[in-house]
């Protein structure tokens, strides 16, 4: 069983092999001063081109993972109209497509004031925003080329990395401020709902650039990340979502099937989600993102109950395990496995990116165990 099989049997809820594992994926990557450390411990020479700028992950690099053995390889847009990449006058200040500013505080970025935190009437979501054209070849420079390349290989998972990093409610945030938007989804609703329309617009435009970039050579696709919950429990009420949410995800899961149909879909959602997992189910989603073994997340318990519906990719503990003893490190690929692999459904993964704390030997223990097992 190759890797690109093992993948497949796992995501099928088939028993592989063994465990398959995965890294480097829009929302499970190393930081690049991580990657530059493992550079060094694998005694490799010039870092890979960076792939985008702006971000606190700005490289992927085949050497690593093939060192490492990880099972999926990945596919990324040629550049991304949320990447905060143009200058401003202000030092550490930047400008994304959108026109939305960003603050740099080194290594992360993260977004100021929103564009329409002021806004007040529906019309000014098309005047204050700058609203990247979707068909712009930048968005998918390198897409084909690489895709083809993987999948006549043969030999690897192919994964279309996030076209943009945030989904319709965590972009729709960024431009309104995430405290504006919820209030607006119980104040304001027409603003809200005509806010997410037009994000989604956009969301789509770029899918389906994407996917058609793709020619069918992806085995997955990542959507947007879109969070919904803190640690504990939902930040919005389930009825909130399937009015204002669920449409747009319907949406990005209906462009992305017209033109493949096959295709497997992964969403990226943090914290306590597993209200919201019949409702993803519903909508297609195949593969769900992180599953972070946090307070309000009995990670065992939603695989019982969904673990035939959905597979789960993720799992490992970043914040605890990830920078602790290799112990814990093993520790914690046994829980995963023995709370998420069960009757198949499971890819390993971090749960989020792995951070500058954590060891280089510790992510070497992580794959080489996972392996193991």
């Amino acid at each position: 069983m190759n890797a690109r099989e093992r993948v497949q049997t796992a995501i099928n809820h088939q028993i592989p092999d063994r465990v398959p594992t995965a890294l480097w994926g829009g929302p499970y990557g190393l930081v690049d001063e991580l990657y530059f450390r493992l550079l060094q411990e694998f005694r490799l020479d010039e870092p890979t081109a960076p792939f985008r700028q702006g971000h606190t992950i700005n490289h992927i690099d085949d050497r690593v993972l093939d060192l490492l053995g990880t099972d999926t390889r990945y596919v990324w847009p040629g550049a991304s109209p949320t990447s905060p990449r143009y200058a401003t006058d202000q030092p550490d200040h930047f400008l994304d497509d959108f026109g939305q500013a960003w603050i740099q505080t080194y290594p992360y970025f993260s977004v100021t004031d929103g564009i329409l935190e002021n806004a007040e009437d529906i019309e000014e979501i098309e005047s204050n925003v700058r609203w990247p054209d979707p068909d712009k070849p930048d968005w998918t420079t390198g897409v084909t080329r690489r895709a083809q390349w993987l999948h006549e290989g043969g030999e690897y998972y192919v994964i279309a990395r996030m076209i943009v990093s945030h989904g319709p409610f965590m972009l729709a945030s960024d431009l309104r401020g995430a405290s504006k938007m919820m209030l607006d989804m119980s104040l304001n609703p027409s603003f809200a709902a005509a806010l997410l329309t037009r994000v989604t617009d956009t969301i789509c435009g770029l899918l389906e650039s994407y996917m058609k970039a793709g020619r069918g050579y992806f085995d997955m696709i990542e959507l947007p990340g879109d969070d919904y919950a803190s640690n504990q429990n939902l930040m919005i009420s389930q009825a909130m979502f399937r009015e204002f949410i669920k449409p747009c995800i319907r949406r990005m899961v209906d462009v992305v099937r017209k033109i493949q149909p096959d295709i497997k879909i992964m969403l990226h959602s943090d914290g306590a989600i597993q209200k919201l997992i019949p409702d993803f189910i519903e909508l297609g989603i195949d593969v769900l993102h992180p599953l972070e073994p946090v307070e309000g997340m009995d990670v065992k318990a939603v695989k019982q109950e969904f673990g035939k519906e959905i597979a789960f990719l993720g799992g490992i503990d970043i914040s605890h395990a990830m920078p602790g003893s290799l112990k814990e490190v093993r520790a914690d690929v046994d829980r995963c496995i023995s709370d998420l692999a069960v009757g198949g459904g499971y890819v390993l993964a971090p749960s989020n990116h792995l951070q500058a704390d954590v060891p280089v030997e510790n992510i070497i223990e992580l794959f080489k165990y996972a392996r193991e097992m």
